[in-house]
């Protein structure tokens, strides 16, 4: 699985009285060493492609210095996924959000080397980034192999979970799309369960249903090792009721 590396993961325990407990993490952020060009293109071009605070669509097309199509993907990696498809769809824009320093380094290496100005980057926990969000702003949102947390007692800290769906469907477009990917078994049936159980959302290829991979889907080296080690990759597309 993809470790997004994401942020300090906060574990549940009986608060102090008088404390609000700490909310669980998808994720935990670990301090990996950044190469040396990891670290120059975080330097170099953290200020010019880092999203600002942004709450509403316009906020959205001042960052991006356009008004365009907005595809969000959650835990980004090194970027690869969203670097090709910001390339190939140069008349849209995206945000890659991740929490892992050197992924992010690698992914700013590579839009500086292209030239890219439609990729802004954001290393806040994704719940912190779509609380400020006021509408609808997303046409996109990917989510291609997170964090599984394979063991039972880790399901708590799983991303797509109702929580999550209920926090992104008002900042996605009506017509917009949840492209959903995972190697992880348990994980796939615990997103068709959580998806039936909502009345927000739909899976668009009919309930306890997966979907072919969508063709604009890049298959990562990430995915490839999977593939060679026999793993079965389920993908997902859900939209808004």
């Amino acid at each position: 699985m993809k470790k997004t590396d994401s942020t300090q993961l906060s574990l549940s325990k009986t608060p102090v009285l008088g404390q609000t407990p700490r909310p669980i993490r998808s994720f935990v952020r670990r301090n990996s060493r950044l190469t040396v060009a990891q670290k120059r293109a975080l330097e170099q071009n953290w200020e010019h492609y880092a999203l600002g605070v942004c709450s509403d669509s316009a906020d959205f097309a001042k960052a991006f210095h356009r008004s365009a199509s907005v595809t969000l993907e959650v835990g980004s990696g090194d970027g690869a996924c969203v670097l090709e498809l910001a390339r190939r769809l140069s008349g849209e824009d995206f945000l890659a959000v991740e929490v892992y320093r050197p992924g992010l380094g690698r992914l700013l290496n590579g839009v500086a080397a292209a030239g890219l100005e439609n990729i802004r980057v954001s290393d806040q926990d994704i719940r912190d980034l779509l609380n400020r969000i006021t509408d609808e702003v997303f046409d996109r949102v990917l989510v291609f192999f997170p964090d599984p947390w394979p063991k039972k007692r880790h399901h708590k800290r799983r991303l797509l979970q109702r929580e999550f769906f209920d926090l992104l469907a008002p900042r996605l477009h009506r017509h917009g799309r949840l492209f959903v990917a995972t190697d992880c078994e348990s994980y796939a049936q615990s997103i068709l369960e959580t998806v039936n159980g909502l009345s927000t959302w739909v899976n668009l290829a009919g309930s306890e249903r997966g979907v072919p991979r969508a063709k604009f889907r890049p298959i990562t080296k990430f995915e490839r090792r999977a593939l060679a080690a026999g793993s079965t990759i389920y993908d997902f597309v859900f939209g808004r009721s």
